[in-house]
C-alpha cells in the first residue's frame, strides 16, 4: 500500500458507523417524532398545535446512543433561508451534549453554540440567555433536540434534578420542539419523578448483540466491509474463530467492538505512517488480543473507557 493509501484507510476506520437494525429503527422513531410537529408555513393558526411528542432513550454503556443520536443529526439536512434580507441557517435537528457538571447557565450555552452562536455578553444574566436560546430555535425552525448524556445530571451533586427536568419542559412550553434524551438505564429515575413525566416522555431501549449468532456475524461482515483491509481479516467467519472472540471482547456492545479495532489498527501503526510497515497491516488473532488488554486489561471490559460511543 501507498502512504496515501493508509491514510484513506485509517480515515474509514476513524468515520466508521454501521446503520444495523437498531440504527434504523431508532432513526425511524425519531423520523415519525418529527413528522408530527411538522406544520404548514402558510399556516398561523396556533389553535391546532398538539403537544410535540418527546423521548427517552436508554441503553447500557458502548451500544452506540451517541454516535446514534450524532449520526441522525448530521443526516438530517441544514438548509439556508432568505427572510428580509436576512440569511437564517435553519437547523430541524439539534444534537447536544449536556454539560458537566451541569448548570443552567453551562445548559443554555451548549444549545446556543449547537445552533451557531455563542455571541452574549459576558454579564449576561441566565434569563437573558434564556430568552435568546428560545427565540433562535424559534427563528431556526427547530423540530427536535437530542440531548445526549443525561447521566450528567445525575452526577452533578449540587444540582437539583427536579430543576434540570424543568428546564427541559421549559423548552417544549415555550417552542414546539421535540426532546430526545440518551443515557444509561439509570436516567429512568429522571423520567418517574413526576407523573407528567411519565405522560409526556415515551421510552425505548437500544439493545446490544445478546448473541454471537447471525445477525452479529453480519454486523462484523458490514465491519470488514467498510474498513476494506488490505489483508482480509475475516471478522465474520466462524472458521477464523473471530465471531466468538470478538462477541466476547465487547459484550455484543458496537461502542467496544469500534474500539477494539480500531486500536487493533493503532498497534499496526495505520495511524501513524512514519512507523507502518505498508507491506504488512494484517490484523490477527494475537493483535485483537493485544488491542482488547490496552483497552480493557484482564477483567474490566464492561467499564465504560473514553470515548466508547
Amino acid at each position: 500500500m501507498s502512504s496515501e493509501e493508509v491514510e484513506i484507510l485509517a480515515r474509514r476506520i476513524n468515520k466508521l458507523f454501521i446503520e444495523h437494525d437498531e440504527v434504523k429503527r431508532i432513526w425511524n422513531r425519531l423520523d415519525s417524532m418529527r413528522v408530527y410537529i411538522e406544520r404548514d408555513e402558510f399556516d398561523d393558526e396556533d389553535d391546532e398545535e398538539q403537544d410535540p411528542r418527546h423521548l427517552l432513550i436508554t441503553g447500557l454503556s458502548g451500544v452506540g446512543k451517541s454516535q446514534i443520536g450524532k449520526r441522525y443529526a448530521k443526516n438530517v439536512s441544514r438548509y439556508t433561508k432568505k427572510v428580509d434580507d436576512e440569511e437564517i441557517d435553519i437547523i430541524p435537528v439539534l444534537y447536544v451534549k449536556l454539560p458537566y457538571p451541569f448548570t443552567q447557565l453551562d445548559f443554555y450555552k451548549k444549545i446556543l453554540k449547537a445552533l451557531g452562536t455563542e455571541n452574549f455578553r459576558r454579564d449576561a444574566r441566565i434569563n437573558m440567555i434564556k430568552d435568546r436560546v428560545l427565540f433562535l430555535l424559534k427563528k431556526q425552525k427547530v423540530q427536535m433536540i437530542i440531548f445526549d448524556e443525561m447521566n450528567f445530571i445525575m452526577r452533578t451533586k449540587n444540582f437539583d434534578n427536579q430543576t434540570a427536568m424543568e428546564m427541559l419542559k421549559d423548552l417544549t412550553n415555550e417552542h414546539q420542539v421535540s426532546i430526545v434524551c440518551l443515557g444509561t438505564p439509570q436516567i429512568e429515575k429522571l423520567h418517574i419523578m413526576e407523573d407528567e413525566y411519565v405522560r409526556r416522555f415515551g421510552r425505548d431501549h437500544i439493545n446490544r448483540f445478546e448473541n454471537c449468532n447471525e445477525k452479529f456475524c453480519e454486523l462484523l461482515k458490514k465491519i470488514e466491509e467498510a474498513i476494506q483491509p488490505p489483508i482480509p481479516i475475516g471478522l465474520y467467519d466462524e472458521a477464523t474463530g473471530l465471531p466468538r472472540l470478538l462477541h466476547f471482547y465487547c459484550q455484543g456492545r458496537i461502542g467496544y467492538l469500534h474500539l477494539i479495532i480500531k486500536e487493533a489498527f493503532r498497534l499496526l501503526n495505520v495511524f501513524d505512517q512514519e512507523y507502518v510497515d505498508y507491506s504488512n497491516i494484517r490484523v490477527t488473532v494475537d493483535i485483537l488480543k493485544q488491542a482488547k488488554f490496552n483497552l480493557f486489561r484482564e477483567s474490566d471490559h464492561l467499564i465504560r473507557p473514553e470515548n466508547a460511543e
